[in-house]
C-alpha cells in the first residue's frame, strides 16, 4: 500500500535514476541486430554469400555492402542452429 493519493516508483520497489539497463539508441539496436542475423546466416550456409543473401531476402551486392559496413567476412565454418 502506498502512502497518499499517488503511487511512486519507491512504493513499487522500482529503481529510480541511473542509466537504463538496456540500449535506448534505436540505430545501435538495429545495427547490432543486423550484424547478428548476418553472422547467423553466413554461419548457417558455411559462408556462401548467395545462400545467405537469399535467406536474408537481399541481393548479393547488398549483403556484401552490409558485411563491409559491419566488418564481417564470409567464413567457411557451418553453424547448425538448434
Amino acid at each position: 500500500m502506498g502512502e497518499g493519493k499517488g503511487i511512486s516508483a519507491r512504493d513499487l520497489d522500482l529503481k529510480t535514476g541511473g542509466p537504463p539497463s538496456f540500449a535506448l539508441n534505436l540505430r545501435k539496436v538495429r545495427e547490432n541486430a543486423e550484424r547478428e542475423v548476418i553472422q547467423r546466416a553466413l554461419g548457417r550456409y558455411g559462408g556462401k554469400i548467395a545462400s545467405a543473401a537469399e535467406m536474408l531476402g537481399v541481393s548479393r551486392p547488398t549483403l556484401y555492402d552490409l558485411m563491409s559496413r559491419y566488418g564481417l567476412k564470409a567464413g567457411a565454418r557451418r553453424i547448425e542452429e538448434s
